[in-house]
């Protein structure tokens, strides 16, 4: 659906969760950065917090991140969702607790571990890539960028590939729509607990090499996690290593197919990779906001936000922020990019990155190897979400 386009002399309106922003949200971010960054909004359904707010300056969002005693991710950090009815996992935590989980994953997620994937991630992009060259197009989403995430989410796990179907579907039911606690998404994660439950209980008698076995093998005697908080875990790398890193994908194919002249220095000199993907992950924040609650109240510019209110942090637009970024809004594969937000950033920065920056720099790196020239249909691009994740739905490319 094409963009609405911001007009100065009319009210301020922006809802990251009606379809009609999903396009382009960024010159509404850039208004909302210059008139209102303190930006106040009823919630889609009320449920648990009447209303919101939302953070658009890149220096609230660092401090928010930041300060994680007066933003809270306690209370969870989906907009108007009742944490208790999903799964247990430390995104929805504060220290100690928080920190006691982080440590456990961080022993296991090492540099060492996440290298030794690039020859599985590269192999599997370059199998999916080669058998679209007989179709002559495919979709960026279905056919290629959903699957990688979810191959590499199995072979970290050590889980078997003939379930693929079944844990991206349950992905994109729990995480890829606006109702995270909808009939479809609660059906989801009960069948999924049912199932990392049963996973626990068989890596606990037969351990192997995979993250939950280590994960099992690395606790601390007296401090031993149930298998309740285990498929935690499970649930937690099943629904971060999937959701976000399939949409970087696609969106990093739809966007460069929409800059062909920064394309062309990537198929010209792979050696560009190492700088430029900071740069793509900028641009693309494929995050595009996360929430907190506050636990007083706190002033931010002309604006107060009483205790207890939730906090939705654009990432996104402190991404396109121009006050940290010259010509935000512009893809330079050649800018220096020494922060950003894509990760967040604080105790809950993400530990995966170095397996989200893996995946997205080969599935890119395998396809344009391939199909330097390709394009993508924009009128047929299907978005799905703007919050949490930008996500795409369909995206269909031809060569």
């Amino acid at each position: 659906m094409p963009a609405l386009g911001p007009a100065s002399d009319s009210p301020l309106e922006f809802d990251p969760f009606d379809e009609r922003f999903f396009d382009d949200p960024y010159p509404f971010y850039a208004r909302m950065r210059r008139e209102a960054p303190t930006y106040r909004r009823p919630t889609p359904r009320g449920r648990v917090w009447p209303h919101y707010w939302m953070l658009s300056r890149a220096k609230d969002v660092n401090d928010a991140l930041a300060d994680w005693k007066t933003f809270s991710s306690a209370r969870g950090t989906l907009i108007d969702t009742d944490i208790r009815l999903i799964p247990i996992n430390m995104f929805n935590m504060d220290p100690p607790r928080h920190d006691e989980h982080r440590a456990i994953l961080a022993r296991v997620l090492t540099p060492t571990r996440v290298a030794a994937l690039e020859p599985h991630i590269r192999k599997c992009a370059g199998e999916l890539a080669d058998g679209f060259r007989e179709r002559g197009g495919f979709d960026a989403a279905k056919d290629y960028a959903q699957w990688i995430p979810t191959l590499t989410m199995c072979e970290l796990l050590g889980l078997p590939v003939s379930d693929r179907e079944q844990f991206l579907k349950w992905n994109l039911d729990t995480l890829a729509g606006s109702d995270f606690t909808s009939e479809s998404a609660l059906a989801a994660y009960a069948a999924m607990a049912e199932y990392w439950k049963g996973l626990v209980v068989e890596r606990r008698k037969r351990p192997g090499k995979d993250l939950i076995s280590l994960i099992l093998q690395g606790q601390t005697p007296g401090k031993e996690l149930s298998d309740e908080e285990v498929a935690g875990f499970c649930s937690l790398l099943h629904d971060g290593s999937q959701n976000t890193t399939m949409n970087t994908i696609a969106n990093g194919l739809i966007e460069l197919a929409r800059h062909p002249d920064e394309r062309s220095k990537l198929v010209r000199d792979p050696a560009r990779w190492p700088k430029g993907i900071d740069e793509l992950l900028r641009f693309l924040s494929p995050v595009q906001g996360l929430a907190r609650a506050t636990t007083r109240d706190v002033r931010i510019g002309d604006e107060t936000i009483p205790a207890g209110d939730q906090v939705l942090l654009l990432y996104g637009s402190a991404n396109h922020d121009e006050t940290v970024f010259a010509r935000p809004d512009a893809l330079d594969l050649e800018r220096a990019v020494k922060n950003h937000w894509t990760f967040g950033h604080g105790i809950h920065f993400c530990l995966g990155n170095a397996v989200a920056r893996l995946e997205v720099r080969l599935a890119l790196e395998e396809l344009l190897v391939r199909f330097p020239d390709y394009a993508v249909e924009e009128s047929k691009i299907v978005r799905n979400q703007l919050v949490p994740t930008r996500g795409i739905a369909q995206a269909p490319v031809s060569f």
